[in-house]
């Protein structure tokens, strides 16, 4: 069945609610509009949002129409004239998915159709286009498949994607609560590899939240498919990025609030793939626990401590579940606010979730404690230099008189009423280069950056520290080319996986036969005219 009405997400304990609502009917939660929300004074806020919140709760509900005939209405004539479509199954932000049927093979598919009030909106048009060409030119198996891209005659966009027959693991969550370690590590690996295949090719998906990462089963075992890259953006430059509408806003921030890095939550327009390393560290960690690392009553609530507060460590948050340091070590890295801290990639994270699984310890280690607040040692240490101070200045004054002096020197008095000040210790120097250990599989690959050979795998590759992409390259014979980007702000593990090139077809033999010897002539025995007599005219 399908309501009339525009749903969003609350924020807070992200449960569908009317679009335009002040508040969350299920948890109260202020859903005031950015604009609204600025001008009116901080205090009555809360009161507002409160009687939203009755006002929502007690909100008659629209009657809901038909499914059938909903989808009549939309679509009289079909889709395009190829596929038919069956019922609707979802809706997002941008968009609402059908499944449907294609009319000459019959093959079932799934449609995603932009909403009517973004059909003229030449951006989201773009942004939707620009889904299907990055999805499509990923080609991984964690990924969805899309298949074709097109316009109805009333004008709406949509794209045509292979139908997933399964649930989100959002859905999963709310009705599992969290996942055993040997579940969620394979699911969360799967997610790792599908977006790794996406960085190689330069693309960020930049939403990487529960809602996107969709589960099936084959067999006995859940099969992932990563969906949605609406809002990804390829880092890379390409051929037509002159021509291309721009997608975003400077400043904007893009993605779910509660899986938001903190490079996005300060607005910051350098970003890069390790966006989404934070992001799926926030994803293992409430497939783990059942809870994000954040909670707040709004946005503003849950950027803050985004950029201010450390979450709490998973085996803290859910005690009952038992879950090992090593598990809070491997989210605590990949939800590190430095993002040179993080995994650099998600090859990392998904060799320390395969140790974890395998029972081996992950090279991640938990951060050190940090020390006490300055402030609260002064006044100790304050304590400790006056006594001392004091203690030197009456040794100073009594000496002299001990040893039969009159009056005390005023050097000696001076000398130890002079604080003795230490030098400051010079602080380590950076290093100036990284060290990246890189291996290939096969092993034996040359590895190449800037026409330079640096080695062959398996070896340490030492590249300059800076916060700029490097590619390398890895060369062996009988195997394509492969390729490894490389963020050298901190030391790192590289693999390369080769593909080994088609054999050539077999040459046509140039080597000619040797040469019959001439036959001789045939012996045709005497003729019958008898012995054949010399010419008389030979002479």
């Amino acid at each position: 069945m399908i309501s009339g009405r525009e749903m969003q997400s609350c924020p807070s304990c992200r449960r569908s609610v009317p679009d335009g609502a002040l508040a969350c009917g299920h948890c109260g939660t202020a859903l005031l509009d950015d604009a609204l929300s600025d001008t009116m004074p901080r205090g009555s806020r809360g009161a507002v949002a409160l009687a939203a919140a009755h006002l929502a709760a007690a909100e008659p509900a629209v009657p809901a129409a038909p499914e059938h005939a909903i989808v009549a209405d939309l679509f009289p004539t079909g889709l395009d004239g190829r596929y038919e479509i069956q019922r609707k199954v979802g809706e997002g932000g941008m968009g609402a998915v059908y499944e449907a049927r294609h009319t000459v093979i019959g093959k079932r598919v799934a449609i995603k159709v932009l909403l009517d009030k973004y059909a003229e909106k030449a951006d989201v048009v773009a942004r939707l286009l620009q889904e299907a060409r990055l999805a499509s030119s990923i080609g991984h198996e964690n990924i969805i498949d899309i298949t074709d891209f097109g316009e109805t005659a009333e004008g709406r966009t949509f794209v045509v994607m292979e139908f997933l027959d399964g649930e989100s693991l959002h859905d999963l969550l709310v009705r599992e609560g969290c996942l055993p370690p040997p579940r969620a590590f394979p699911i969360v690996r799967q997610v790792a590899s599908a977006l790794g295949a996406a960085h190689e090719k330069g693309i960020v998906h930049r939403d990487v939240k529960p809602e996107n990462v969709f589960i099936t089963r084959r067999g006995d075992r859940d099969y992932v498919k990563v969906v949605d890259f609406g809002i990804s953006k390829a880092v890379k430059p390409e051929p037509d990025a002159e021509t291309s509408p721009r997608l975003t806003t400077t400043g904007m921030i893009l993605g779910t609030p509660l899986y938001l890095s903190p490079e996005q939550a300060r607005g910051e327009e350098t970003l890069d793939h390790r966006i989404d390393v934070y992001a799926l560290g926030v994803v293992l960690y409430e497939t783990l626990t059942g809870e994000v690392p954040f909670h707040g009553a709004n946005y503003l609530s849950i950027i803050s401590q985004i950029l201010e507060k450390e979450a709490r460590p998973p085996s803290e948050v859910r005690s009952d579940l038992a879950l090992s340091t090593n598990i809070d070590a491997v989210v605590g890295r990949a939800m590190a606010k430095d993002r040179s801290l993080r995994y650099q990639t998600m090859a990392e994270l998904d060799a320390d979730l395969a140790r974890l699984e395998s029972g081996v310890a992950p090279r991640a280690r938990s951060a050190p404690p940090l020390p006490p607040p300055a402030r609260r040692l002064w006044p100790q240490l304050a304590g400790w230099v006056g006594g001392i101070g004091g203690l030197a200045v009456a040794i100073a004054l009594l000496l002299p008189r001990l040893l039969g002096g009159d009056e005390p020197r005023a050097e000696a008095v001076a000398a130890a009423e002079a604080p003795r000040v230490e030098p400051a210790a010079a602080p380590p120097p950076v290093p100036t280069t990284v060290h990246v250990r890189v291996s290939s599989d096969p092993a034996g690959a040359e590895v190449w950056w800037e026409s330079v050979k640096k080695g062959t795998t398996p070896t340490t590759v030492d590249l300059p520290r800076r916060d700029d992409a490097i590619e390398l390259t890895f060369k062996l014979d009988g195997y394509d080319d492969g390729k490894a980007i490389v963020y050298p702000t901190t030391d790192q593990e590289v693999n390369a996986t080769l593909t080994s090139k088609p054999a050539p077809p077999p040459k046509r033999s140039t080597v000619r036969a040797p040469a019959r010897p001439p036959r001789p002539p045939p012996d045709r025995g005497p003729t019958s005219g008898g012995e054949i007599k010399p010419s008389p005219f030979g002479k």
